[in-house]
């Protein structure tokens, strides 16, 4: 029925890294496992007129409305799922550490966009789970 969780649906959740999520860490995590299929710059990967791979970031990837932009969805959706075709290879902090790298760079604005992204933020975003409207490498994310 609808509205009913199905056992199995969804992604187990991970707990905390025992290190905080590592944008560093995470770009070297990116670089050798990650790049090939998402391109070095987070524009995925097209043949032809057919998208292979999705862009992870940039302004053909998901909004920061999305699901993936939360750094513990986006975790657990790694560790579970990539590299492609061998999820559960890369480790928890792996996991955590490349998701912060992905959600550390621009993308489309939240549709929910209330014209400020300070007011935004505290709607839509007041979790240590997004990254939207912080300061990352001199930049505030959300803001172009």
């Amino acid at each position: 029925p609808p509205c009913e969780k199905v056992a199995g649906a969804g992604y187990k959740k991970l707990d905390k890294p025992a290190q905080a999520p590592d944008y560093q860490r995470g770009l070297a995590v990116y670089e050798a496992q990650c790049a090939l299929c998402h391109g070095a710059g987070g524009e995925g990967t097209r043949s032809g007129n057919t998208q292979v791979f999705p862009p992870l970031w940039g302004a053909q990837s998901y909004n920061w409305g999305a699901g993936m932009s939360n750094i513990s969805n986006a975790a657990a959706f790694i560790k579970a799922n990539m590299p492609f075709s061998q999820g559960d290879t890369l480790s928890d902090q792996q996991a955590w550490d490349v998701a912060i790298y992905i959600d550390s760079q621009d993308r489309p604005q939240d549709p929910r966009f209330t014209r400020d992204v300070a007011t935004t933020r505290k709607a839509f975003h007041d979790t240590d789970d997004s990254l939207y409207g912080k300061t990352v490498n001199g930049r505030i994310l959300g803001q172009k």
